[in-house]
């Protein structure tokens, strides 16, 4: 009974010392990106104007959720080109996790106001364009 009650202790515990979003996620995300066609060429931009990733689709990159900054999330800016078709672009936008907010009952201002908005934890990505789709170029104008 002495064990049981310990580890429900811990259990309780953790959260406050830890943030919840810290605990169930990642400040990195996998990313999938396609187009069709296929082949398209892709440059990844982030917030700070940064390039961070150039390549081809199809591909699956691991971007940060934050900026490595108290309550910096991070975002990026995709373009991609391929000869014959008109250039395309989309935003990788970030969102708040649901499990930064359970801080409000688990983790308390700890976990709210330090912990997770350090980590960057408190973020996800939202890819709105897993597929882009390329239009070709109209040159019979």
């Amino acid at each position: 009974m002495k064990k049981i009650f310990m580890l429900c202790a811990v259990i309780g515990i953790l959260p406050m010392i830890f943030g919840c979003a810290t605990i169930m996620r990642d400040n990195m995300e996998p990313i999938t990106l396609n187009a069709s066609p296929a082949n398209v060429d892709i440059k990844i931009i982030d917030r700070n104007g940064l390039t961070v990733f150039e390549g081809q689709t199809p591909t699956t990159i691991n971007l940060k959720t934050s900026d490595d900054g108290y309550f910096n999330p991070q975002y990026y800016t995709v373009y991609a080109h391929k000869d014959g078709y008109e250039d395309y672009q989309t935003r990788i936008d970030y969102h708040i996790s649901g499990w930064y907010w359970a801080n409000i009952i688990f983790g308390g201002l700890i976990g709210l106001l330090i912990i997770d908005p350090i980590s960057g934890d408190m973020y996800y990505l939202e890819q709105d364009d897993a597929l882009m789709n390329m239009t070709p170029i109209d040159n019979q104008k």
